[in-house]
């Protein structure tokens, strides 16, 4: 369940109406890694579903795993997910609430880059057309108006997955952790879509995930740019209607 029904006063002009509505759910995960015990890792900020994929990805994102050869064991459970580990704990834990909004809150790296040598080529008319079809996929966003996106597409513009959080990053971690649970690392030949900036965080975990082409309905920002281009990765903001933005490696678009 993603959405919950609220009362509220509606205050128009000078009229109240006193009316229902939905809203987004917003609960804490804790994510606990384990070898002989477990540890909390972190506590997240998300909206509740999908928490394995969202922890696979975060824990992926955050360098603890580098793959599902290192997961023995998932147990997902309310609002706590336990990863068993298959190498040494070697992390030290983050006994901290991430916010909805912050996905780099604690990192103890800020700019490590892999290297993207994708030769995937788009054309101009399929990017046109991935914010309309990320846009069919939010389900929960059009009851509520409240929740970020992240969509994987194929170099042809077939969706491939799409999830829905309150927190724009946790959406990419639940697309990168349902890559790694079907073991499709790395995406060099996808395209993700997300529904907002394009800041450092979402940049960094689609590039670590192997993304060659990234694209967001807002701006990115110079961090995030300098990032892509370093990478050989090809950004993409301002994606509205008929129009874009590529700010680096525009020779992925033809």
């Amino acid at each position: 369940m993603q959405v919950k029904k609220v009362k509220l006063t509606r205050v128009k002009d000078k009229d109240e109406t006193v009316e229902e509505d939905f809203v987004t759910i917003e609960e804490p995960l804790h994510i606990r890694v384990c070898d002989e015990n477990c540890q909390t890792f972190a506590i997240i900020m998300r909206t509740p579903g999908d928490d394995k994929e969202l922890s696979i990805g975060f824990l992926y994102s955050e360098g603890v795993i580098e793959g599902l050869d290192d997961i023995r064991e998932i147990e997902v459970r309310d609002n706590t997910v336990d990863v068993w580990l298959n190498k040494e704990l070697k992390v030290r834990a983050r006994d901290l609430i991430v916010s909805s909004s912050c996905g780099v809150c604690g990192r103890a790296f800020l700019y490590m880059v892999s290297i993207i040598k994708s030769e995937t080529k788009v054309n101009k008319e399929l990017i046109f057309s991935l914010p309309e079809k990320l846009k069919q996929g939010q389900n929960a966003f059009n009851i509520t108006g409240g929740l970020h996106a992240s969509a994987l597409f194929t170099k042809n513009g077939k969706l491939v997955y799409i999830y829905e959080d309150v927190g724009r990053h946790n959406a990419v971690d639940k697309v990168i952790g349902r890559l790694i649970l079907e073991k499709k690392l790395p995406a060099d030949s996808h395209i993700m879509q997300v529904s907002g900036r394009l800041g450092y965080e979402i940049v960094s975990k689609a590039i670590k995930a192997g993304i060659p082409i990234i694209c967001g309905i807002s701006a990115p920002t110079s961090l995030a740019i300098d990032m892509a281009e370093e990478a050989g990765v090809t950004l993409i903001g301002f994606l509205r209607g008929k129009s874009f933005n590529v700010y680096t490696h525009k020779e992925r678009i033809v």
